[in-house]
């Protein structure tokens, strides 16, 4: 009991620590994803398409150490375009939670930084070839994780990634979508973004 009375204590200071080193903010910027690894036979490819992110955002640093933990909760739209038809497109918006776990190097002015991003998403709206099909037919949840890099200058944050998404648009039981297979595909693509820190 004493133990655990111990860790529960430890974790309520470091929590306390990281939030009082906190800082909130608004995030935005844009996505450029397409689909991979569609295991179906199919003639079409896809190319990636702009979509947007929005949101909030909470960094939390661990003073000098560089270290420093950003969980967001973000709109995210992710869509792509067939590359021999663009008037065939498909899209999907996500409420995303990833989790950006950062080491940097705290300079007087500026703090570089890489990070590894795993996430959560569940899609809460779609479109294009997409707005007909039923939500038994796409699968709402994805997750998976990213790497990237980016710099915190003054109440700014730029920064990019890659992201990888580990949750399959549909799976084998699924019906073609407007003669369209996306069967096990996964989404995958760049992520830039701007942030405002108050």
């Amino acid at each position: 009991m004493k133990k655990i009375t111990t860790l529960v204590l430890f974790m309520f200071i470091v929590g306390g620590l990281l939030w009082s080193q906190g800082r909130l903010g608004i995030k935005g910027g844009l996505n450029f994803n397409s689909p991979k690894d569609i295991t179906e036979d199919t003639d079409a490819t896809w190319n990636s398409k702009t979509g947007y992110h929005l949101g909030l955002t909470y960094q939390a640093k661990v003073p000098f150490l560089g270290f420093a933990i950003q969980p967001e909760l973000l709109l995210v739209r992710k869509q792509s375009e067939n590359s021999t038809d663009p008037s065939q497109s498909i899209y999907l918006d996500y409420l995303t939670l990833p989790v950006n776990i950062q080491l940097g190097l705290d300079l007087l002015l500026f703090r570089p930084f890489v990070m590894f991003s795993p996430f959560l998403s569940y899609a809460i709206g779609k479109g294009d070839m997409f707005a007909d099909a039923g939500w038994k037919d796409i699968n709402r949840v994805d997750y998976g994780y990213a790497l990237g890099g980016g710099i915190d200058i003054w109440k700014i944050q730029v920064s990019g990634k890659y992201v990888w998404g580990l949750g399959k648009l549909q799976d084998a039981t699924s019906r073609p979508i407007n003669g369209e297979t996306f069967k096990n595909g996964k989404m995958e693509g760049f992520q830039l973004s701007v942030a405002w820190m108050f």
